[in-house]
């Protein structure tokens, strides 16, 4: 019974972990974006991937997005039980995270980042290209037994997330996650006809993403 309990206190860790990310990492993109300088927002987001990734990966994996859960279920490296609870945790603390921007941003009188009113085809195009590139090196640097046991994950995981940004944010806003593209919405900083574009793009980018790297790396390759 005393074990019972502490595996599920340990499960329960991993989702706060998720959604403590999850909200860190919503809340920088969208106080960042207020200043309408593009490079801060990525350079600023980028660094905070890079930290809480560090910070939550050997609790829960540093997913702080639910197309990367999404990915890790397909390898094998997510539990079935686990995938629901983590998009909900992660859903969540972007939604705080916006709600919370808005606050802040409004009771100092910063200007409102200009809403985004996306194309359809090269949103969808940018958001599939970006989340297929950032899903892919996190599954590459934390699942495959050639990188096992290396410490440079977080700093690839976060310089691919500023990499995306600079690329293709001009063309789709740059979000790359669901969770993001939810506060994204929620902060006004995109519109809610354009939230089904930023879907399609990082849930379809992140199931390619799980197949191109498993065969990339082989039968066997990945960490068990």
């Amino acid at each position: 019974m005393k074990q019972s309990k502490q595996a599920q206190t340990g499960t329960f860790r991993k989702y706060v972990v998720e959604f403590i990310g999850s909200f860190f990492l919503v809340i920088t993109i969208c106080m960042t974006m207020s200043t309408g300088t593009a490079l801060l927002s990525a350079l600023a987001t980028g660094l905070m991937l890079i930290a809480i990734t560090y910070s939550g990966f050997k609790i829960s994996g540093g997913h702080f997005n639910p197309a990367i859960s999404v990915a890790s279920y397909l390898r094998g490296k997510l539990d079935a039980g686990d995938l629901l609870p983590y998009i909900i945790a992660q859903f969540l603390g972007g939604l705080l995270a916006s709600m919370l921007a808005g606050f802040l941003l409004t009771s100092m009188q910063m200007p409102a980042p200009e809403t985004l009113e996306l194309v359809a085809a090269p949103s969808i195009i940018a958001e599939l290209l970006g989340t297929i590139l950032l899903v892919y090196v996190f599954l590459n640097v934390t699942t495959a037994k050639k990188t096992q046991g290396n410490e440079f994950y977080g700093l690839a995981i976060g310089a691919t997330f500023i990499a995306c940004v600079c690329s293709f944010g001009t063309v789709s806003g740059g979000a790359f996650n669901p969770a993001i593209a939810l506060g994204l919405v929620m902060a006004d900083c995109a519109s809610w006809s354009s939230l089904w574009i930023f879907l399609v793009g990082t849930f379809v980018g992140g199931a390619l993403a799980a197949f191109i790297s498993q065969y990339v790396n082989g039968p066997n390759a990945e960490i068990g």
